[in-house]
């Protein structure tokens, strides 16, 4: 039984900015901040990990180096141990998930991801489903978000030829709260003054169709992969058939002062987005399924993980929730517990097995886990 804290990788592209340093204690040596990756097992940008113990209940406030004492690369560690991502977990060939925060100062290139198929045949690597929930936006900031309507290859080609592609898409204006869930195969953009929050398949493979003719600091313009895009994105109409009905879910109460939603599920994740208000408790269980990944994304709480227990006579949401952290189970065994204080911008991992957890406190968290039944 231990709490695990994720430092995060971080990426210095041209267009990103200082909110992630600035307003949510990501520490970095270079700006600017484009990307935190929270959780990743990817050799493109690994993430640090560090375990509470019987005798550690907090964290250093910062870490460079898997060779610090008591530091480990999160790769390292799931593959010395794969218990902790459970059945679920281990069920896949490689991680199967990557979480982020991204400071969009300026826009990212319109871009879309292959599926594994593609992927796999042609990269020798998995294709990329992700979703977005927008956590800040300047004023009349928007992102690009599938086709209009149904075109053509040619009509597609032709419009990027002559630098007028963003007009075959959907221009979305966002607020923050907003979710967007991106099978792959959708072309999409985030726009300018956007900070969000991404969770994706455990993949760093995009294809670049239109770049606003960006150069980078040595003065070159970046590489597009206009026929490999074409060869795999969606020409359709965007579909928001998954959102409206993942909107349909709507938030439940789950404890004192505690609400939940869930806002995506695909087989390499599962999202759910907790609301705690002023001295909110909400209470889960771990199962032997899958791992935790917590991230916070507004306020503070405490963090509290007890070891395995009888669970039979717990709270009514408890007995009555269908995630897999809240299945009721009988369990007997000794009851110990671990506390840690967490903040706006920080995550954490809880190995798979048969503990519970608890946040108390106010704010917005982010809960990422697998799970086999989608179609709850």
């Amino acid at each position: 039984m231990a709490i695990g804290k994720i430092y995060p990788a971080t990426k210095q592209y041209l267009w990103g900015g200082e909110k992630l340093v600035r307003g949510y204690g990501i520490s970095s040596s270079e700006t600017p901040v484009a990307e935190a990756w929270m959780l990743s097992a990817h050799p493109d940008g690994d993430s640090l990990i560090a375990f509470t113990t019987e005798n550690k209940y907090s964290f250093p406030a910062e870490v460079h180096s898997a060779n610090e004492p008591g530091i480990q690369s999160f790769s390292a560690y799931i593959k010395a141990q794969p218990e902790v991502l459970g059945s679920l977990g281990k069920s896949f060939p490689f991680f199967p998930t990557l979480i982020k925060l991204i400071d969009a100062k300026e826009a990212l290139s319109i871009q879309v991801h292959p599926d594994d198929s593609y992927a796999l045949s042609k990269e020798g690597q998995y294709g990329k489903t992700e979703m977005w929930i927008v956590l800040e936006r300047e004023k009349d900031a928007f992102l690009y978000f599938g086709f209009q309507k149904e075109y053509t290859e040619d009509e597609i080609r032709k419009a990027i030829e002559e630098e007028n592609f963003p007009s075959l898409l959907c221009k979305v204006l966002v607020n923050p709260g907003d979710v967007f869930f991106i099978p792959a195969g959708t072309v999409h953009a985030i726009g300018s003054g956007i900070v969000l929050a991404e969770v994706q398949q455990n993949s760093n493979l995009t294809y670049r169709v239109y770049d606003y003719g960006r150069k980078d600091a040595l003065g070159n313009t970046r590489e597009l992969h206009v026929e490999k895009a074409l060869k795999v994105m969606d020409r359709k109409k965007i579909s928001d058939f998954m959102q409206e009905e993942l909107k349909g879910l709507g938030k439940r109460k789950v404890g004192e002062n505690a609400y939940k939603e869930r806002i995506a599920s695909c087989p390499y994740f599962t999202v759910e987005r907790l609301f705690l208000e002023a001295k909110g408790c909400y209470t889960g269980q771990m199962t032997e399924e899958s791992f935790l990944s917590i991230l916070v994304l507004e306020g503070e709480a405490i963090l509290k993980e007890e070891g395995k227990r009888d669970i039979s006579e717990g709270t009514e949401q408890n007995k009555s929730s269908a995630t897999v952290f809240e299945k009721t189970k009988q369990q007997q065994n000794a009851n110990t517990a671990v506390e840690v204080f967490v903040k706006k911008g920080e995550s954490f991992f809880l190995p798979a097995g048969n503990s519970q957890w608890s946040l108390r406190g106010k704010g917005q968290f982010l809960l990422t886990f697998l799970w086999a039944d989608k179609e709850r």
